[in-house]
């Protein structure tokens, strides 16, 4: 009895952790709009949230039923194989959350339980009749297929669901509001606000109010027997007290729904997905405190218990929504799932994280060949006032409010139509994802309000289908792992329990530190162009700081590089190699950036822009240059290839040794702005090229004596044009800042500052 104590317990830790991890990713799903629309400072907004959270965790008690029987037939299985089930699922589950939360990918905590416990109970139950009555068994008697295929079928037929309903209701909602809301709100907003918030009062309070352990049968039975006066009411009531508003103190009514919009889908969130974090362990305490009560042996006890209504102790949902407040405001991965979503739907052009594939391409492709068949189709007319209404409008106050992605309108619509498929699916104790529920939702939205231009389509769609992807594989690998821990545990007992525990803290350790690490490097790659420019000398400064850490870098790889060559070091060019794959990374992100920050810049200011995309430009040299270097460096010494003769290694020692010292020199001038030793640094490169040039030529001697191989040839040859390329990008560097630093400059680029 005492070990199985002990084993109740860590579920019950394991349920804490699974909260902060399962927290983590689903943030999104109610944090998306409104950070993505900037309706409030980020405080608030989790304000509003927690708020949101720590009520809906009081209306969950009802979908508990899900991981107690939803799944699994509890009549065939006794109390120590059930908790082999449980343990299987609960660890398999803050890994796997974790894993996407560290890749910043939204997944669906609800698929990764269903499958999760599908896959545990499985196993178990095989490997249990096989080793028990020597046969294998009726899988009817393991697995409730009914439930579980109309849970498994509802979760993925939201996908298409949310997506369709989202694309409409706010293509309608263009349509009226169109993008000038700052004239539209005055004639719709009071009826659409009062509109959302009684579409809201009617899912989360009459529809999700049932299994809430504040709210008696009575009260129940009386709000559902009144529900059209209510609603009638509400509507009523919200749209002349907004609109009263409106005319009082000119306050915008979509903040307000956006805003309740955050608190009901946090509501929501927390009602539904609470199951899905510890649903399972408290599962395991109800079996654990029967099987006591029992006084049978864990062997023996069935647990048909499960199937009966077991109401959840309020102290238990209070700590559960007590601990996932906690992590919104703490857990620093949540806003990195946030960042991918809000990038997906956001309305203009700017850093796309996903590659384009063959499908994203090939849906595009298809889209637009359908656009020019429905634009023959419908009438002209129509057509032109249908595009009128989706027209941007750019005024002096949107450029302020540049870094929201959308506007509250579709902030709104993602928040009610998000709201009303999840509350509806609790109410009919169907445990729909959330995270497919409101990112198909936010997706439909995006791609109504024509956020998917030709310029950004095939990056969006393959997110999409990335995403999508994932979600599937959650699925296998929630399974699949889930039955291989259910295996261990069956055949290595009570030391496997613990084994794996200490497994799973290994792992979750290990991520927050490497993750901790990360953080805080694209904290740093992610400080330049951070700040709106006010005149020419701070652009110098930012740019400068960016162009010495780059330099330095370029430096470090190229030295290691060629270091690594002489010394045959594999593991020192692999790592090279993955450094410059980060660099590579970052190059891409800092070039849309920089356009995106150009933009920002007042017309006539072209000096801090033509400073940005010159220096840039000559950046993306040197990384060019570092990356042949340390390809041709990496496939010499993994092929095993002999190394070049001592004579061209000396030399090449001797290039590598002065390279270092003219970036060095270079840095520390650019650093300063200050160009006294300029005679010296200039003196360095001439001498340095010489130099080249002169191994070049014996290059060119001894391939054409034939004493030099062409693979021979090509590795020596390329190593010192690549070098000698890249010394003249740094010059080019040195000089575009010594000329920023005269007191009279002189080119063209100076005399662009003399007008500034």
């Amino acid at each position: 009895m005492e070990i199985y104590k002990i084993l109740v317990i860590i579920l019950l830790l394991i349920a804490a952790v699974d909260l902060v991890v399962g927290v983590s990713n689903d943030a999104v799903n109610f944090l998306n709009s409104a950070i993505g629309s900037k309706v409030a400072p980020f405080r608030v907004i989790l304000i509003i949230a927690s708020l949101g959270v720590l009520i809906g965790s009081l209306f969950s008690s009802g979908m508990m039923e899900v991981a107690r029987n939803g799944i699994f037939n509890p009549d065939f299985f006794t109390f120590d194989l059930v908790m082999i089930i449980f343990m299987s699922v609960m660890l398999t589950d803050v890994i796997l959350l974790d894993v996407y939360n560290t890749l910043g990918l939204p997944t669906s905590t609800t698929v990764s339980l269903v499958f999760e416990l599908l896959g545990a109970a499985f196993v178990t139950g095989v490997v249990y009749s096989v080793d028990k009555f020597g046969g294998f068994p009726n899988l009817n008697n393991i697995i409730n297929f009914s439930s579980a295929i109309t849970i498994i079928g509802g979760i993925f037929l939201s996908v298409i669901i949310s997506f369709i309903v989202g694309s409409i209701i706010q293509h309608v909602s263009r349509l009226i509001f169109t993008f000038n809301i700052k004239k539209t709100i005055k004639q719709f907003g009071a009826i659409f606000s009062g509109f959302a918030i009684t579409t809201i009062t009617y899912f989360l309070l009459i529809k999700g109010i049932k299994g809430s352990v504040l709210i008696t049968d009575e009260q129940t039975a009386w709000i559902m027997g009144n529900t059209i006066p209510i609603l009638f009411a509400s509507l009523v009531f919200w749209s002349i007290l907004i609109q009263i508003f409106m005319w009082w103190i000119d306050v915008n009514p979509l903040k307000m729904v956006v805003l309740l919009g955050t608190f009901s889908l946090a509501m929501a969130f927390a009602s539904n997905d609470l199951v899905n974090f510890i649903g399972v362990p408290v599962a395991g305490l109800a079996s654990f405190q029967h099987w006591i009560s029992s006084g049978e042996s864990a062997e023996l006890y069935k647990m048909s218990i499960l199937n009966s209504k077991l109401p959840t102790d309020f102290w238990i949902l209070l700590i559960a929504g007590v601990v996932m407040i906690v992590t919104l405001w703490t857990n620093s991965k949540s806003r990195k799932v946030t960042e991918t979503e809000v990038s997906l739907g956001r309305q203009d052009e700017g850093d796309e994280k996903f590659r384009p594939n063959y499908l994203s391409r090939l849906l595009v492709g298809l889209a637009m060949f359908l656009g020019r068949i429905i634009d023959t189709l419908v009438p002209k007319s129509l057509s032109e006032k249908f595009a009128k209404r989706f027209e941007k409008i750019h005024s002096k106050k949107d450029k302020e409010d540049g870094d929201a992605s959308f506007d509250l309108i579709r902030a709104s619509v993602n928040l009610i139509v998000a709201s009303v498929l999840i509350a509806f699916g609790t109410a009919n104790k169907l445990p729909l994802s959330t995270t497919f529920v409101t990112f198909m939702v936010a997706m439909g939205t995006s791609f109504a309000d024509q956020a998917w231009g030709r310029e950004s389509a095939v990056y969006r769609v393959a997110g999409v289908i990335n995403i999508i992807g994932s979600w599937l594989l959650t699925a296998l690998v929630a399974f699949t792992a889930s039955g291989i821990m259910a295996l261990i545990l069956y055949l290595s007992g009570i030391p496997g329990f613990f084994v794996l525990f200490a497994l799973a803290a290994f792992l979750l350790i290990r991520s927050h530190l490497v993750f901790g690490r990360k953080t805080k490097e694209e904290a740093v790659a992610n400080k330049f162009l951070n700040s709106d420019i006010l005149d020419i000398h701070q652009a110098i400064e930012e740019s400068k700081s960016s162009t010495v850490k780059n330099l330095k870098t370029v430096r470090n790889l190229t030295v290691h590089n060629l270091q690594a060559l002489g010394s045959e070091k594999k593991n020192a060019l692999v790592k090279a190699n993955e450094e410059i794959g980060i660099l590579r990374e970052q190059n891409e992100k800092l070039h849309g950036k920089i356009v995106k920050h150009i933009r920002k810049l007042e017309k006539g200011r072209l000096t801090a822009g033509r400073l940005y995309l010159l220096v840039f430009d000559l950046m993306q040299d040197l990384y060019q240059s570092v990356t042949l270097i340390s390809e041709v460096c990496t496939n010499h010494v993994i092929n095993h290839h002999p190394l070049p003769k001592k004579e061209y290694m000396s030399a090449l020692s001797g290039i590598e040794r002065a390279f270092g010292d003219y970036v060095d020199e270079v840095m520390e001038q650019v650093a300063m702005l200050d160009f006294k030793n300029l005679q010296h640094t200039t003196d360095i490169r001439i001498k340095l090229l010489v130099s080249i040039h002169d191994h070049l030529d014996k290059q060119i001697i001894d391939i054409q004596s034939g004493e030099l191989g062409s693979r021979m040839g090509l590795l020596q040859t390329r190593l010192l044009l690549e070098v000698r390329d890249m010394v003249n990008a740094v010059h080019e560097i040195q000089t575009l800042y010594h000329d920023l630093s005269k007191p009279e400059p002189k080119g063209s680029l100076v005399k662009e500052i003399s007008k500034g």
